[in-house]
């Protein structure tokens, strides 16, 4: 028995689906008018809709309310100057699942002439957890110049004890460098009325056996 092939541009087209579908990053394939036409997985798990409750919608469905004129007014501007658009141009764009909860995405644009005319794909990824970690780092920084510029003397140790940042104020008033006391034991300080200290340990007194204190 003859063994019968596949068409040459029905392989074409079912290698294009796999491709998209390998994607890591959401795949929604636009037209001129703003209808989806295609979805890849990533899009369907993204937005928690099914392939079907898609395609054949237009795309603000995906996006806020709030923001659905403005985006169809961008929309029209890109297919009327399409350009390509990568990833990490900082724009501040949101997209909403089908159970209305919005979320920070990224969202790269390209485009393909086919015969039924210009088809737009967006690559939209969710940077939740990137936002969350860029917040966590600028609170970092911002509690790190507190810490520097502050005129009290703070020292931030581990749970059993250990130095992990020691500031110019307590240099100053201790009259030891960060380098010499960041990784050392800290021995609890003794309130007493001066503010002279033992330099063997911040917040001890100066008064050794046999003499009294300063």
């Amino acid at each position: 028995m003859k063994q019968q092939h596949a068409p040459e541009g029905a392989q074409q087209l079912s290698a294009s689906a796999a491709l998209l579908e390998a994607m890591p990053d959401a795949l929604v394939g636009v037209d001129r008018a703003g209808v989806i036409r295609f979805v890849n997985r990533r899009a369907e798990a993204l937005f928690g809709y099914e392939r079907g409750d898609l395609v054949g919608w237009l795309i603000e469905m995906l996006v806020p309310e709030s923001l659905r004129t403005v985006h169809e007014v961008q929309r029209d501007g890109y297919v009327a100057a399409r350009k390509t658009r990568e990833m990490g141009t900082d724009l501040e764009l949101r997209g909403q699942r089908r159970d209305g909860t919005e979320f920070p995405v990224d969202i790269a644009l390209s485009h393909v002439d086919t015969g039924d005319g210009v088809l737009v794909i967006a690559a939209v990824r969710d940077i939740t957890d990137r936002q969350k970690a860029e917040q966590g780092r600028r609170w970092s920084e911002r509690l790190a110049a507190v810490v520097e510029y502050s005129g009290d003397a703070i020292i931030s140790n581990t749970p059993d004890g250990i130095i992990t940042s020691f500031n110019p104020a307590a240099e100053r008033m201790y009259g030891y460098s960060s380098v010499e006391m960041v990784g050392k034991v800290r021995h609890p300080p003794e309130h007493r009325g001066s503010n002279r200290r033992d330099r063997r340990h911040p917040g001890k007194d100066q008064s050794r056996p046999g003499r009294r204190g300063l």
